[in-house]
């Protein structure tokens, strides 16, 4: 147990993208000043990834999208070291990186999940990514240059808790064929191994989604498992083959390598947690807390919800050393603003997750423009955002 006599705390957040950073912020907003708050992340930056679909179809330069984690954290009492875990001891309360052994009183593990694009032979060499930034500005020339043909977007097999990013691209790309004339030569797919389109949203959602796909002449395939391909077809579980002339695809998720040995995570490679703290299932002095993608809960894994995850482990870190103040509840929501082209987004909310009954399915200009707004603002106050994620349009 963490000695809760002491007269300052260290604070360590691996993983600089929404978790970490939320994490970072509400901690030092909560805390006093002599308590050390570190954040280490292995990239010296990190990228507002639901903006792809911008850069593709509306030239948004990446770079734009970048928010420099040193300068950002410049005088804010956060400390950014740019360096690469390498291991969590538990015992010892320490993390091991390339630059050596740093202690911790509490420990927010913010890595998000890594692509195993080794499960689905051929998905890195013949898919297009459409989450990595190293391979955006490919998939961008792949899709711009497609005209006609078999084009397939979607998820392979083998867990894959995130469908929006290919709808969206599949959605970017039916738009900007019908502006070019050339839709009726081009055959659109959607693929995934789950029974619904987007799954948490539930009902209203499933049905507004499956009446878009055949007003945009969308073909779902759903409930397929995508085992392999090569450069030219497609192969499912069930022996069936498909042709293709461009596939864009999200792998399956794991658990990042470096976490494994923790004894921290699943069989995924994913850390269980306390819904009600996000503090790890299986820590073993009760100081170590999992956010975002690398935390194994229910659910798809939206930066909202990251988001919301790392207010919780802030606020519980942050009551256990003040001894008062409160901690929110964690009530996930399917919250989505997804890209549709010309200026407009598809706005999804649900309450279906936490058995609640609103569910909201609106195309608008407003979505879009609440999307753009929210980025702004998220540069704009260095990712101190305070609760104003909740606010954004529902």
């Amino acid at each position: 147990m963490v000695d809760i006599m002491k007269r300052f705390f260290d604070i360590v957040i691996v993983g600089g993208s929404f978790g970490g950073i939320k994490s970072a912020w509400d901690l030092r907003n909560r805390l006093p000043r002599r308590h050390r708050i570190t954040l280490i992340s292995d990239k010296p930056e990190t990228i507002i990834r639901a903006s792809f679909p911008r850069v593709v179809f509306e030239d948004v330069p990446l770079e734009e999208l970048a928010l420099d984690l040193a300068r950002n954290f410049e005088g804010t009492g956060i400390e950014f070291i740019h360096d690469r875990l390498v291991k969590i001891d538990q015992a010892g309360n320490q993390i091991i990186t390339d630059g050596g052994k740093r202690k911790f009183d509490f420990l927010v593990i913010a890595t998000g999940a890594r692509h195993a694009y080794e499960l689905i032979p051929g998905s890195r060499e013949y898919a297009k990514s459409i989450c990595d930034p190293s391979r955006i500005l490919e998939t961008k020339k792949a899709i711009l240059d497609f005209r006609e043909g078999d084009f397939f977007s979607g998820v392979g097999a083998g867990y894959t808790p995130c469908d929006g990013p290919p709808l969206e691209m599949l959605m970017g790309l039916d738009y900007r064929l019908r502006k070019l004339g050339s839709r009726d030569r081009a055959r659109l797919s959607f693929i995934t191994d789950k029974e619904k389109v987007l799954p948490p949203g539930g009902p209203t959602i499933w049905a507004y989604l499956e009446e878009l796909f055949k007003k945009r002449r969308i073909n779902a395939l759903l409930g397929v498992e995508l085992t392999r391909l090569d450069a030219d077809h497609l192969y499912f579980e069930d022996g069936s083959k498909k042709p293709y002339d461009l596939c864009l695809l999200i792998p399956p998720y794991r658990g990042v390598k470096e976490v494994g040995d923790s004894g921290l995570t699943d069989d995924l490679g994913f850390i269980p947690v306390e819904q009600n703290t996000m503090r790890a299932k299986n820590s073993e002095n009760s100081n170590i807390y999992a956010v975002g993608d690398a935390a194994a809960i229910p659910g798809p894994k939206q930066g909202h919800l990251a988001l919301m995850q790392a207010g919780v482990a802030a606020a519980h870190i942050a009551w256990r050393i003040n001894r008062k103040g409160e901690v929110p509840s964690y009530l996930p929501e399917f919250k989505c603003v997804m890209y549709l082209g010309g200026g407009k987004s598809l706005q999804l909310y649900s309450q279906w997750m936490s058995d609640g009954d609103v569910q909201i399915a609106k195309a608008s200009h407003q979505a879009e423009l609440s999307k753009i707004k929210f980025e702004k603002l998220f540069f704009r106050h260095r990712g101190n955002i305070g609760e104003f994620h909740r606010k954004m349009i529902k």
